[in-house]
């Protein structure tokens, strides 16, 4: 059974060039494609998928401007924390550029709660 984080941010304004520019760039950072080219070559690493944007022309609600969901590696004992922690950096860095929506991200039933103090998804809760 897999495990997958979802992620959606709602506000009444459309992304703007400059805010898409910068999403694109920060999940282009945090590509995870060699890994999964390893992975698939040589069955070494983690079973990771690439980090999955909804169309934004078919939101499922009214006013999402951004969400998508990503399955967690899990072939390994690590793996499923690893995944945890390397997408929510991500999504923290996104959740920084797109600042005035409102975010929810969870874990199948697990809600992440967001750090206002650090500017990050806070993983201990």
């Amino acid at each position: 059974m897999s495990v997958s984080i979802y992620y959606t941010a709602q506000r009444k304004q459309k992304l703007t060039d400059y805010e898409q520019e910068a999403i694109n760039k920060l999940i282009a950072n945090y590509s995870v494609d060699e890994e999964i080219e390893k992975y698939t070559r040589t069955g070494e690493g983690y079973n990771w998928t690439s980090f999955y944007v909804y169309n934004p022309e078919n939101p499922t609600e009214e006013n999402v401007i951004f969400e998508g969901s990503t399955r967690l590696p899990d072939n390994s004992e690590e793996a499923m924390w690893e995944g945890v922690q390397h997408w929510s950096a991500l999504l923290s860095q996104i959740r920084c550029v797109i600042s005035d929506a409102e975010w929810h991200v969870h874990i199948d039933d697990h809600v992440l709660f967001w750090d206002d103090k650090y500017l990050e998804y806070d993983l201990s809760k």
